[in-house]
């Protein structure tokens, strides 16, 4: 199943991403948001509206009241930005809201195309997908630093070799690696999965990217990002309370939700993403026993000094007090 490494000349060619690489990812990313997007209306249209809420919508150009009793002030409607929406018509709870469809649906939208772009670019060759490129560098980047912790070196030949122990291993061999390289058993596993996907085929890539993807946040999307991610919460949090609070002064008509929309897409959005970020941190308990891994290693690497050793290291960072000699000068 695994052929080859990574040589260590294509780990570096993964540092850096390629301009073809970022002009995929967005070209399916803008592709997605138009389909998605023309794929929705349609949907709430008909299924939303004219079913679940007995209505009408008005969306072809006509010049429509803008209130339902009133037969003046008309405004015209718009596929894209402009709805009139009568619902519960023939009740006593019978009104006519405006719904801007791009500014309502704008964060669910792009986080679904989002997501797609995400799994499309995972599954392209390494050299055209983005997140393919990324998780292939991460997989590299975790295989060196257990390699380097185990052996003190870095060597690709090696670094298959543990690839092939890992993907050989069962569940109670996990356990056994995880505590001889004294690496969390739940690393050993994400990695088991993340290798798997590596030398699978494109169509199993397709079927499960949460393999290869769960291993990128991980290890460095939640790392690098997790406080950036939640950062975002209390913006979108902000933003909703602001847009909240202007509608319950009537800054806002009730007859134009669309910006309340927006705000709910934009604070459902990223506390999806900080959901995610969540799941895939490291756990505290395995936070803490990596700090004590690594505690253990300086005290090991301390104690292997001996005694004379330890007297030099100390001696270098001890200097002698300028005033002592400028006492030896004026004696002399």
């Amino acid at each position: 199943m695994v052929n080859k490494s990574i040589e260590r000349e294509q780990y570096y060619g993964l540092v850096k991403h390629t301009v073809i690489q970022h002009i995929i990812f967005n070209f399916f990313f803008i592709i997605l948001v138009v389909t998605v997007f023309t794929s929705m209306l349609p949907f709430i249209e008909h299924a939303v509206v004219e079913s679940y809420l007995q209505g009408n919508v008005y969306n072809s150009g006509e010049m429509i009241p803008y209130m339902l009793e009133e037969k003046t002030n008309l405004h015209q409607t718009g596929y894209l930005n402009s709805w009139a929406i009568d619902i519960f018509l023939g009740t006593s709870n019978e009104a006519r809201y405006w719904f801007d469809p791009i500014l309502s649906l704008a964060m669910p939208i792009i986080l679904i195309s989002f997501w797609f772009a995400l799994v499309i670019t995972s599954v392209l060759p390494v050299n055209l997908g983005l997140i393919r490129h990324k998780i292939e560098r991460e997989i590299v980047n975790q295989l060196d630093k257990i390699h380097y912790s185990i052996y003190g070196y870095y060597s690709d030949q090696n670094n298959l070799e543990l690839e092939k122990d890992i993907l050989a291993a069962d569940t109670r061999e996990i356990h056994t690696i995880a505590e001889k390289w004294q690496v969390p058993s739940d690393d050993i596993k994400s990695f088991q999965k993340a290798i798997k996907w590596k030398y699978s085929n494109p169509l199993y890539k397709a079927f499960h990217p949460w393999a290869g993807l769960a291993f990128y946040m991980r290890f460095y999307y939640t790392e690098r990002y997790g406080n950036t991610v939640l950062g975002l919460v209390y913006i979108g949090a902000a933003v909703l309370i602001i847009i909240i609070g202007m509608r319950g002064l009537k800054f806002i008509p009730s007859t134009q939700p669309s910006m309340v929309f927006f705000a709910l897409g934009l604070e459902f959005s990223v506390l999806i993403a900080y959901a995610f970020t969540v799941i895939y941190s490291k756990s505290e308990s395995e936070s803490e026993f990596e700090t004590k891994i690594k505690d253990n290693k300086y005290q090991t690497t301390f104690d292997s000094l001996n005694s004379k050793e330890i007297e030099n290291l100390l001696r270098a960072f001890i200097k002698r007090p300028k005033h002592l000699d400028e006492k030896k000068d004026i004696k002399k």
